[in-house]
């Protein structure tokens, strides 16, 4: 199958009798082997789900047929479940996904979901007794249950429900779009099952909706468009645009937890900006976050060169693209990838959610945004905007129902995302200005200081166009540098030292009542030591003596 719009963007010249991975238009791996290809673009960009394509001696770019046994080897836990099924004489098909993408090349799969004349339920639990696996009912009243196999890599989900219908034809009309409406039966051997051309609207790169009723049926379906429309780089079908588009103001009644689920699918994209984009261009922004749809008018001054709609969408498609770390950084790469990759409660990571702290960091500038002569010119501000894109955050998380976890991480990310920015444009960085940063931004669970940080570099390359801004990135990129060698490095003595007095200590040996000045001669202890001015016990003892709030204080029973 030859792939025109590819051979068009790529220098196939350059990769002949090659295997390519191909994310977006652009080659990130090469291999003479596509399992070599596929290695090289994880390595280069792991988060992104490359296209495997060959280049042949001409130059010509194809995407082989697919060869199904081939893949399927690729698969032992799928193999595996086949040989399952067959053996217990149950009549099942592979759908969704997982099809589409064994005919797109891609090899990330880690959901299969399975259809079934039965009940879907009662052939996951057989399915998982036979894996050693888990499993659980997802839906009792739709015959839907999930067997979830575990290894010290990963996880992997196999879903089996019953017929949407009365057969499997009917079950595939059910489904959202065409490409997603292909079956692979299991039988042997295993064959394709397409009664909506599918498999050529995989080969014309579009998103089509299955029928006239797909939107109305389950609205969150116009999001899924939009995410699979960037995700695989597809084009949305003329009349799958206007269906979508009529349905767009149907999504507030589909729950708000799968309006956030596939709002995060979206934003784990390789360009969500984009995807956000589309969002506003077919006006369903407006029913899921109209807190981002107002910035489309806001304007700005230099030097930002973009409205803060368009800022946002370069910053999470910047945010998506980066793969390393500046190279001052390089050396912490372990760490911040560890921290990254911590998990928050609602089964998200931090490198996940940061997504949504990006979308959501300037909302408040359409609450804030005043104009200010100077001279000849005008002077746009948003003072007070963090602390109102803060409060809008907070109301947004708790609307999609993110857990507490999440949404207080996000919102500290929200409301501090400045302090960087403010830091560099100041005198040296002191001991005493680190601790505090982190302090203030330590309330969440991870502690969102390094997040903030990563995001300040993020939002200031996104702001000044390109090829200006580099001496304030410089001076940006130094407190960064700073502040992040300060919490892995140098986190007992800086950030979070321990305490060299506590409490009891205040009392027993002071004389003190218990009450709030306890608490606040300790917090400034602990400063006074993250500054470097307090090393030990008896410093400590001095500190708390000469501090002014304690002179204060008369001592219980006098």
């Amino acid at each position: 199958m030859t792939v025109d719009k590819f051979s068009q963007s790529i220098d196939t010249a350059l990769y002949l009798d090659r295997w390519i991975a191909v994310v977006r238009e652009r080659v990130i791996g090469v291999g003479l082997t596509r399992e070599q290809a596929y290695r090289a673009a994880k390595n280069t960009r792991p988060k992104d789900k490359p296209l495997l394509l060959f280049v042949d001696e001409q130059g010509q770019l194809t995407r082989p047929p697919a060869n199904i046994d081939a893949w399927l080897e690729r698969h032992t836990l799928l193999t595996e479940t086949i040989d399952i099924l067959r053996h217990k004489q149950i009549e099942a098909y592979l759908v969704g996904g997982a099809v589409r993408d064994l005919l797109l090349g891609r090899e990330d799969v880690i959901d299969f979901d399975f259809v079934v004349p039965g009940d879907g339920v009662t052939v996951a639990r057989q399915v998982a007794n036979a894996l050693h696996a888990a499993f659980y009912p997802l839906d009792v009243e739709r015959g839907t249950g999930r067997v979830v196999y575990t290894t010290a890599e990963d996880k992997t989900y196999l879903d089996f429900a019953s017929f949407r219908g009365v057969d499997l034809t009917a079950d595939l009309a059910d489904r959202d779009f065409t490409i997603n409406a292909i079956a692979l039966s299991l039988a042997n051997p295993p064959h394709l099952i397409d009664p909506l051309n599918g498999e050529a609207d995989l080969e014309q790169r579009h998103i089509r909706a299955t029928s006239a009723d797909a939107f109305t049926h389950d609205p969150v379906r116009v999001l899924r468009a939009v995410r699979q429309a960037v995700e695989f780089d597809f084009t949305v079908t003329t009349e799958t645009e206007t269906m979508l588009c009529q349905a767009a103001s149907q999504l507030p009644n589909v729950s708000p937890e799968r309006q956030r689920d596939e709002l995060m699918k979206l934003l784990s994209t390789s360009a969500p900006g984009d995807a956000i984009q589309m969002l506003h261009t077919y006006e369903i922004l407006p029913h899921l976050l109209p807190e981002v749809e107002s910035l489309a008018t806001v304007t700005q001054s230099a030097p930002h060169y973009q409205d803060v709609f368009n800022h946002t969408v370069a910053v999470l498609n910047l945010w998506a693209a980066k793969t390393e770390l500046p190279e001052q950084l390089v050396a912490l790469a372990d760490d911040v990838n560890a921290y990254l990759a911590t998990e928050l409660a609602g089964d998200v990571s931090v490198a996940q959610i940061m997504s949504m702290a990006i979308l959501l960091h300037d909302t408040g500038k359409a609450l804030t945004r005043t104009e200010e002569a100077v001279g000849e010119q005008i002077k746009i501000r948003f003072l007070g905007h963090a602390r109102e894109s803060a409060k809008l955050t907070r109301k947004v998380m708790k609307r999609l129902r993110f857990s507490s976890q999440a949404t207080g991480f996000v919102t500290d990310v929200v409301m501090h995302h400045m302090r960087p920015l403010m830091l560099a444009s100041g005198d040296k960085l002191s001991r005493r200005a680190v601790y505090r940063f982190f302090r203030d931004t330590g309330s969440s669970t991870p502690e969102a200081g390094v997040a903030v940080a990563l995001h300040a570099l993020i939002d200031h390359e996104a702001t000044y166009p390109p090829g200006q801004g580099q001496a304030e990135g410089e001076q940006l990129l130094a407190v960064v540098h700073q502040l992040l060698i300060a919490y892995f490095e140098r986190k007992d003595q800086v950030v979070d030292p321990p305490p060299l007095l506590t409490g009891r200590d205040l009392i027993d040996d002071f004389g003190l009542q218990e009450g709030r000045l306890i608490g606040l001669l300790l917090r400034n202890l602990k400063e006074a030591q993250a500054a470097g001015e307090v090393e030990n016990r008896e410093a400590a003892v001095a500190f708390i003596k000469a501090d002014p709030n304690f002179a204060h204080q008369p001592p219980k029973d006098l």
